[in-house]
């Protein structure tokens, strides 16, 4: 071997052992890429990543406002009202007790509404008991059957209060005798309220009439006409209502 094929061969060594290693860093990333399915994309979602992703909050659809003859029909015939009719502003909700998204709405939103505007609202709360959630429907007719004796504001409040309690159990019989009993109510007419099924026919009156109006989930209102859905913050209410005053 001459001594220029030498001096060649010194220069080309270093720059194949480059290639080799420049060669064997993409092999290997290629090879990774398909074990994990990845193909250049990002790393799939972990499992409990995609339960939470697929239990996301109600989400505030495209603007719906209902027109005054609309509006007038879902304004009377509720569960229960509070405030003067003919208040400058008139909320209508339909709602369950089973649902969490409701539970958070009276948590976080309810009690501000009615401290900052308590005295220029008239309220309207409707059943819409969602028939995936056992106890809807029951609690629906609980809370008018203590109603039947002037307390059912009271009652909403104790079961959106122990929403964790009965809501884990089986047979809540018990429980919201317990209640009635803890709210003065007679026990027994409170029962036999309960087992006749006086109110089964108004609550479902109740659904039919949220859904003609364009209720699909629990919790939505109408504000003087104006639909929000969902747990929305304090903030989202105080918008419309601020908006409607101004008028």
């Amino acid at each position: 071997m001459t001594e220029e094929q030498k001096k060649t061969i010194n220069l080309t060594t270093p720059l194949l052992v480059i290639l080799l290693v420049i060669a064997s860093f993409l092999a290997g990333s290629f090879w990774t890429r398909l074990k994990t399915g990845q193909s250049g994309s990002q790393p799939a979602v972990q499992q409990g990543e995609e339960v939470a992703q697929a239990s996301p909050a109600p989400q505030q659809p495209e603007e719906v406002v209902l027109g005054e003859e609309d509006f007038a029909k879902i304004e009377s015939g509720g569960a229960a009202v509070k405030g003067e009719k003919g208040a400058p502003i008139t909320i209508v909700e339909f709602s369950e007790y089973e649902c969490p998204y409701c539970k958070r709405y009276v948590d976080e939103t309810y009690a501000k509404i009615w401290d900052e505007y308590g005295d220029q609202i008239y309220y309207v709360f409707h059943d819409y008991p969602l028939p995936f959630h056992a106890h809807a429907q029951k609690m629906a007719e609980v809370a008018r059957c203590a109603g039947d004796q002037g307390k059912y504001w009271e009652m909403h409040d104790l079961l959106f209060k122990n929403h964790d309690e009965w809501a884990a159990i089986t047979d809540v019989t018990d429980t919201v005798k317990n209640y009635a009993d803890e709210l003065g109510l007679d026990v027994s007419k409170f029962s036999s309220c309960l087992t006749s099924g006086k109110f089964t026919q108004a609550v479902n009156d109740d659904m039919a009439l949220g859904q003609s109006a364009g209720v699909t989930g629990t919790p939505s209102f109408f504000i003087n006409g104006q639909q929000l859905v969902g747990a929305q913050p304090f903030e989202s209410f105080k918008a419309i209502i601020e908006a409607e005053l101004n008028k």
